[in-house]
């Protein structure tokens, strides 16, 4: 199947889709895929996995659920390979000791990616990344998990919003917690309430965690969605490309 890039407005245009991908070592690209999928196209998504992605997609038991697996692995497969320069059967994976998931044989290329509802993003840099987009639901997280979760400045900060304003802060605050424990590779087997993210949530900002510094920047997402990269290498430009299976 060939690589279909769409790059939005405003970004370099990229030729030569079914080859190697350029990968500068000052950019992130992010790419970004709708995952209601039927039909021929899901069929192609399906014989881009492997035969354990196989089995794990079939162990969902509901068929949105399934469907969401299979393009979402489907993207990060077909992607990599043409970063990586291999054919997309060749690739395999393997993951650290929090089962942060790396790509055999590639050691300087790193990706991290997340989904929500109808949206995955898939975010591949050079140096360590991480990512995370939620859909927002209507109702607020209880405030045990808010206790739980959040550094107390953020707790806070939340408190002292208007309550109209809290939900979107909420997830804000969130997603860029997420995508640093994400680039860590540690996920959420490190207390989140340890790391504070706290900052204007539209502004790129330095988030410090475990001796690491990681530049947080909230990125555009269609409405009802809030999504967040937090990248290891500062000074970074952000390219995006949208994939569809054909």
């Amino acid at each position: 199947m060939p690589l279909k890039i769409i790059p939005q407005r405003a970004l370099t245009q990229w030729h030569g889709a079914a080859e190697k991908i350029c990968l500068p070592l000052d950019e992130v690209h992010i790419w970004s895929a709708g995952l209601r999928v039927g039909g021929a196209a899901l069929c192609t998504c399906w014989d881009l996995l492997s035969a354990e992605e196989m089995r794990v997609a079939l162990d969902h038991r509901f068929a949105k659920d399934r469907r969401e697996f299979v393009v979402t692995r489907a993207l990060l497969r077909q992607v990599l390979a043409h970063y990586a320069g291999r054919a997309t059967a060749d690739l395999c994976f393997d993951s650290n000791s929090s089962g942060k998931p790396m790509l055999r044989g590639a050691q300087s290329l790193y990706f991290s990616v997340s989904h929500s509802r109808d949206l995955a993003l898939l975010a591949i840099a050079h140096s360590q990344v991480g990512i995370d987009v939620e859909y927002m639901q209507s109702r607020v997280l209880p405030q045990s998990m808010i206790e739980r979760y959040l550094a107390r400045p953020e707790r806070s900060h939340l408190r002292a919003l208007p309550a109209k304003s809290r939900a979107v802060a909420l997830y804000r605050c969130w997603t860029q917690k997420e995508a640093v424990l994400k680039g860590l590779g540690v996920g959420l087997l490190y207390p989140p309430r340890r790391v504070n993210v706290l900052a204007d949530g539209r502004k790129p900002h330095v988030v410090s965690a475990l001796g690491r510094n990681w530049l947080v920047r909230q990125l555009a997402a269609p409405v009802g969605y809030v999504a967040t990269v937090a990248i290891e290498q500062p000074n970074c430009k952000i390219r995006r490309c949208q994939w569809r299976p054909t």
